[in-house]
């Protein structure tokens, strides 16, 4: 088995890619960033932002909301968060707002 598939079957949650945008707030200072993509543990942001691992970042995801999260990593066109304080009932609903999202995203007219 590679490692890119040892990796994915690591992840505890779906991945969606929906290309919304989204704002970051770090250290008080408001940013725009976009989606790559998300799940109910974390996301992958397009961001031009020099960030550290373990930065808190607030963000505010168009059709879902305010959610916290805390850098875990830079990526080559951004950086990934994970989702602080989630609690179960916030976990259920996000991922139902993220497969409303992608169903609107694979319907849409292109």
């Amino acid at each position: 088995m590679s490692e890119q598939s040892d990796f994915a079957e690591k992840r505890r949650h779906k991945r969606h890619k929906v290309p919304n945008s989204v704002k970051a707030k770090i250290n008080d200072q408001e940013v725009e960033a976009t989606l790559l993509d998300v799940s109910a543990g974390g996301a992958a942001l397009d961001m031009q932002r020099d960030v550290k691992p373990d930065d808190p970042i607030e963000l505010m995801i168009d059709d879902v909301g305010e959610i916290s999260a805390t850098v875990s990593r830079s990526l080559d066109d951004g950086v990934a968060v994970r989702f602080m304080d989630i609690d179960d009932d916030e976990e259920e609903m996000l991922l139902a707002d993220l497969e409303r999202i992608d169903i609107d995203i694979r319907n849409e007219d292109f």
